[in-house]
This record gives structure tokens, C-alpha cells and sequence, in this order.
């Protein structure tokens, strides 16, 4: 019933807890892709050991070269034959009941999509929950657009639906600009306010670290989510350049540089075309600090923004 797709890269010393996790699920009717990406360890003869020895039904594949997460999940999305799909990060993993609560919610309302929770879990075991919503059931469309979530990994889809939407090549935001296009050819939507979904930050994990090439791909994905976004939905197409935008791709700007110019030019571009986005009834179902972050952006005070982003990396760190 559910094919659950996992992109590996020299991952061999944290896959096995991802497995595990997927071996004591309380629902296990489905299937495991995984895809190698032309790892430099031994995580494909891992991979295959798993494959002949956990008891699960495993799928391997391997690119034929290192291609980024974006080309694995897409090579794993079109294998796929169950009713419906969902995603897991090599190094993360499920609660007992993810596959379960998810199914459930996608049968019992009629849904596309469901939504949940997850919980940052860092490398002494400390956790800190991050629920979608305040509610479990039936929600939305305008409720969808409203949530805080950006990851494939916290979704479960009908794979008809995954299979018209493959991820852009992005190599860092193709989850940002990949979810909304799924909300917008999804017709019913459902969400849990359990957290499901474990998130392992590692210290030496560089998609942990704020870089200019993080910086043009969440540009990148905004241009592609603008350009394929449906112009029916225009106050969430407008919403979503808000968040991924004006937000995400300004502090992440100022998290790694003090680039006042491009912070300017990007505003302007928005500003073009959504002169009034301050009015966007969406804003207020962001998180305070979001909107205070948005508010000094709108006022181009960068020095304060840049002064955020600082603070904000310290706190992460």
C-alpha cells in the first residue's frame, strides 16, 4: 500500500536506526526503495546486505554517478507501484506508528495528502518537538498552505500525484519547491498533530551549514515554484514567495554574508510583482518572529536582519 523512498550517500554508519525504525512499524504493508547515489564508502554493499537480510521488501538501486537527493527520490518515485508514497532521509527515522497514523488519515478522510510533526533530535539524544498543527482530521486547502511544512519527509501523497510532480534538480531546496506543487494538484488534505517524523541534526552535517550556494538554490526554487505554481491560487502563489523568499532566502543570505545588495535586488524583484504582499491575509498564520524578520525586510533594515540571522546561527549551533 505505501512504497516509502530513501536517498543514501555515505550513510552506512546511521542507515541502520532508519531501518530498524521501518522494521518496527505497526503497519507493514509497504514497500522500501532505496537508492544509492554513488557513494565513496560502503553503503551500497550495506544497502544490499540490508536488502538480504532485514525481512523487509527492499528495492536497490544506484545512479551511475553522484547525482544529488533530487535524482535519487525521482529514480525511486518512478519505481514505485503502491497506492501511496512518503520519503525518509537516510540518517533519520520513523516513530513506531508514522506509517500507520498516516495511512489512516489518507483513508479515513478521503485525502491526497497527509501531514505531520517531527521532532530534532541532535547527536546526545536531546529532542525538540516541532508539531504541523493543533488538530488531527480533515483540513483545508487554505489550512494546507498555512502549514510549516516543507519536507517531503514529514508527507504522505498519493503516488499518482508524486509521480506528475518530480523534484526539480535543485541539490538544496527542491523539498520547498516541490511540496506546494503537490498541495495544488492535491484535492483533499488531512494532517496529525502527533510528531512522527525524527530529524537528526548532525555537527557535521554541511546542509546544516548557511552558504551562498544554498542561497541561489532557494532562489532557484522559488523561480521554479513562480513559474509552475497555478495562477488560480494566486494569494498562495503570492504566500509562498513570501515564505520561501522574502524569509528563507534572506536569512539564509545574512547567515552566511552581509550581501545587502542582493538582499535589495531580490526584495525589488518580489516587489514587482507582488507590490501589496503585505496585505496577504496568509502572513498571519506565520510564527512571530517570521513576521518581525518579514517586517525589518519590507523596511529594508538589513542591518537588523543580518544581526537575527547571526543570533539565530549561534542558537542552531
Amino acid at each position: 500500500m505505501v512504497t516509502i523512498v530513501i536517498p543514501c550517500y555515505n550513510v552506512a554508519k546511521y542507515i541502520k536506526r532508519c531501518i530498524d525504525s521501518l522494521v518496527d512499524q505497526s503497519f507493514q504493508k509497504f514497500k522500501v526503495i532505496l537508492v544509492d547515489d554513488k557513494s565513496t564508502d560502503d553503503t551500497y554493499q550495506y544497502l544490499l546486505q540490508l536488502q538480504a537480510t532485514s525481512g523487509l521488501d527492499i528495492m536497490v538501486l544506484q545512479n551511475s554517478c553522484n547525482s544529488g537527493p533530487a535524482v535519487s527520490r525521482n529514480k525511486g518515485i518512478l519505481e514505485a507501484d503502491t497506492k501511496y508514497i512518503t520519503f525518509c532521509d537516510s540518517d533519520d527515522w520513523y516513530e513506531p506508528d508514522f506509517l500507520k497514523t498516516m495511512v489512516s488519515l489518507l483513508e479515513d478522510n478521503a485525502a491526497d495528502m497527509a501531514f505531520c510533526g517531527y521532532k530534532v533530535v541532535d547527536e546526545h539524544g536531546n529532542s525538540q518537538s516541532r508539531p504541523v498543527y493543533n488538530r488531527s482530521g480533515l483540513i483545508s486547502r487554505e489550512e494546507a498552505f498555512c502549514l510549516d511544512a516543507d519536507s517531503l519527509c514529514m508527507l504522505m501523497v498519493k503516488t499518482d500525484i508524486m509521480k506528475d510532480t518530480l523534484l526539480p534538480d535543485l541539490r538544496n531546496g527542491e523539498d520547498v519547491a516541490t511540496v506546494p506543487l503537490l498541495m495544488a494538484k492535491a484535492n483533499r488534505y488531512a494532517a496529525t498533530v502527533s510528531c512522527l517524523y525524527n530529524y537528526f541534526r548532525r555537527s557535521d552535517s554541511a546542509s546544516e551549514r548557511p552558504t551562498m550556494k544554498a542561497v541561489e538554490s532557494l532562489v532557484c526554487s522559488y523561480r521554479y515554484v513562480q513559474e509552475n505554481f497555478p495562477d488560480e491560487y494566486i494569494k498562495e502563489k503570492e504566500f509562498l514567495g513570501i515564505k520561501n523568499l522574502l524569509y528563507s532566502t534572506i536569512i539564509t543570505l545574512f547567515s552566511c554574508s552581509n550581501d545587502k545588495r542582493t538582499a535589495k535586488e531580490l526584495l525589488n524583484e518580489f516587489e514587482t510583482i507582488y507590490p501589496n504582499w503585505k496585505n496577504n491575509l496568509y502572513i498571519t498564520s506565520l510564527r512571530i518572529y517570521k513576521k518581525v524578520i518579514l517586517r525589518m525586510v519590507s523596511l529594508k533594515l538589513f542591518g537588523v536582519v543580518r544581526l537575527v540571522a547571526i543570533l539565530r546561527n549561534v542558537i542552531f549551533r
